[in-house]
């Protein structure tokens, strides 16, 4: 298989995880700024996954993938925390940690498992 499509793919399983969960929590507040339902981009989030494979596969040890996942996603948070004032900063950290943990998870499935 395709490392980029094998490591999108453990991403995504992974963070299935925490869109279940902590996406309860998000889906709510991202209606309050937007006033309108939430709706999903296929092509977009597929983007997504690639651009987080390529950071996923180019790292090269724990450490590094959690700096990875961390920084790329403290980049997200930060940014909609500091342009949209309902953006809560509680979920903007746990997210930002999110990064780290599923960044650190998927490496050791692409090194140990996959």
């Amino acid at each position: 298989m395709n490392p980029y499509l094998k490591a999108a793919f453990i991403l995504l399983c992974i963070d299935l995880l925490w869109l279940g969960t902590g996406g309860i929590f998000a889906r709510a507040m991202f209606e309050r700024i937007q006033g309108a339902p939430l709706s999903f981009r296929f092509v977009s989030a597929g983007l997504v996954y690639f651009f987080l494979a390529y950071l996923l596969l180019e790292t090269t040890s724990y450490k590094q993938a959690f700096m990875h996942g961390l920084c790329t996603y403290a980049v997200y948070d930060l940014t909609n925390h500091a342009i949209f004032e309902k953006y809560d900063w509680r979920l903007a950290a746990a997210d930002t940690l999110w990064g780290g943990i599923l960044f650190v998870s998927a490496r050791y499935l692409l090194k140990n498992v996959f």
